[in-house]
């Protein structure tokens, strides 16, 4: 069987607690019994799928599955679209969720059950996507969002939750408790956006960067975005307080807040973005440093593998 026929699954041992190995077991076996041919990477660190997706890509493989959450996701399809041998349209990418929120998995109401993801497998229906490019200017450094990215406070969360993560603290009950402890001791930051010909400025409590409508578990920070649009979605919320916030708390996942006096949306094709306090931007829930950055959306540049056509 020609390799590019053949799957390369990326696992990330630790996602969830270890859900993802102990699905791992089970389903390799189910991969056999389908006579599905495929390979397996297991990543030992942070940051290893993107290396490991590029070594598949090298080997021949042309369907690069991640096992893991949002954050395994990103890794593997930066591996994806970071490299330059191969075309990113060429190369489908799947995505097992077993994260804490599956925000994209959501999305694309990608299957958990085993039965349904060999089914999956087998159909191989896919569908193009955007992803988000961003620059960091000061490094020329170079990643893509490929769900949902910001500052602010939700980078401040990322970051604990990222900190627990590499102390082998993972799962939804520690996300929450990042997202608890970050409400009563996160400030609003002066930010500086600039979102094609429109600039704000001021003292600002979160900037959502959205392909995806939500994160978080479900969080609906850009509830107009699609992934299919071809459109940069971002939400602006100013200097809230905590009382704001939880009196909205329902708001957020029904998308509803941003109706508020002290939110704002936009939808472009790029964006400056730069932050005067924490010099953090996390992408699909991963940290990254050293803003300011430029973000610019690009339309249909990543093969989704997806249960329908």
């Amino acid at each position: 069987m020609k390799k590019e026929n053949s799957f390369a699954f990326i696992l990330n041992p630790v996602s969830s607690n270890g859900k993802s190995l102990k699905f791992w077991k089970q389903f390799e076996r189910l991969l056999y019994q389908s006579n599905i041919d495929f390979i397996y990477k297991q990543t030992q660190k942070s940051g290893d799928a993107v290396a490991l997706t590029q070594e598949a890509i090298h080997e021949g493989y042309r369907k690069i599955i991640a096992v893991g959450g949002d954050g395994t996701m990103h890794q593997v399809a930066n591996g994806i679209l970071l490299q330059h041998k191969i075309d990113s349209r060429e190369i489908s990418m799947g995505l097992i969720p077993m994260g804490t929120g599956n925000d994209f998995g959501n999305y694309w109401k990608l299957p958990t059950s085993y039965e349904l993801i060999i089914q999956l497998l087998q159909k191989n229906n896919s569908h193009l996507q955007d992803v988000i490019k961003v620059n960091f200017i000061a490094e020329n450094k170079t990643a893509f969002i490929i769900s949902m990215g910001g500052c602010g406070f939700d980078s401040h969360v990322a970051q604990k939750a990222h900190n627990q993560k590499m102390k082998g603290h993972g799962g939804k009950l520690v996300y929450l408790r990042c997202i608890a402890t970050s409400l009563f001791s996160y400030k609003a930051q002066p930010v500086s956006l600039k979102i094609d010909d429109k600039e704000l400025s001021g003292k600002i409590f979160s900037v959502a960067i959205g392909n995806n409508h939500s994160n978080g578990g479900g969080i609906k920070q850009c509830p107009e975005a699609s992934m299919t649009d071809g459109k940069l979605n971002i939400t602006v919320i100013g200097d809230i307080s905590i009382l704001q916030i939880i009196i909205n708390l329902k708001g957020l996942f029904t998308g509803s807040f941003t109706k508020h006096y002290k939110v704002k949306t936009f939808a472009g094709k790029k964006a400056t973005i730069k932050c005067e306090g924490e010099n953090i931007l996390e992408l699909d829930g991963e940290p990254y440093y050293n803003l300011p950055a430029e973000v610019e959306i690009i339309p249909s540049c990543l093969r989704v593998i997806t249960p329908f056509n």
